[in-house]
């Protein structure tokens, strides 16, 4: 299943034209079924529920003050573009309402893919972003000889995982090449 226009427009906007920082996160979140409450890592607004790309910009750029709102998320995508860093998802469709098993097989269909598309976009360095994601990634990334900038999971930042999701992430970009 390839995955909605809406998300591959906005994800192809900010692509950079080298991959300094691949992260590979779970998938976009899900609209619920109403269009009008997508939201996704690439999406020019930002609101109170983007903790993954307030983590990010949080841990990169020396812990800025984000402010909510229309098109607050296009100076950070600016920034994040030049410097390299681009998010892809390992599931093209959003699983987080699945059931676990739904969820994880949606994950497994494509770890191939995911891997192959990493290693096109020839980053310096990976992130895998999620508990499940890394136990799914880490050893086909690995064997694929693709860097991986950590050997331990790097948690989601919701739920109270911000803080433990900053240090880890730090740690794994401080390997990232100069």
């Amino acid at each position: 299943m390839s995955e909605d226009t809406w998300y591959s427009r906005r994800r192809a906007r900010w692509k950079p034209d080298h991959v300094r920082m691949l992260l590979i996160a779970e998938s976009a979140p899900d609209d619920g079924g109403n269009i009008n409450n997508r939201r996704f890592f690439y999406d020019d607004d930002l609101t109170g529920k983007d903790g993954l790309f307030r983590e990010v910009v949080r841990t990169l750029f020396d812990n800025p003050t984000l402010v909510s709102g229309l098109g607050e998320k296009r100076p950070w995508l600016e920034m994040l573009k030049a410097e390299g860093v681009f998010l892809i998802d390992l599931a093209s469709v959003p699983v987080n309402y699945h059931s676990p098993s739904r969820r994880f097989a949606a994950l497994q269909h494509n770890v191939e893919a995911t891997t192959s598309l990493a290693a096109e976009l020839h980053p310096d360095g990976i992130v895998l972003v999620k508990q499940n994601v890394f136990e799914l990634l880490n050893q086909s990334i690995l064997a694929a000889g693709l860097p991986l900038l950590h050997d331990q999971f790097i948690p989601f930042p919701a739920s109270g995982q911000q803080k433990r999701f900053r240090e880890r992430f730090a740690r794994a970009i401080e390997k990232l090449p100069k």
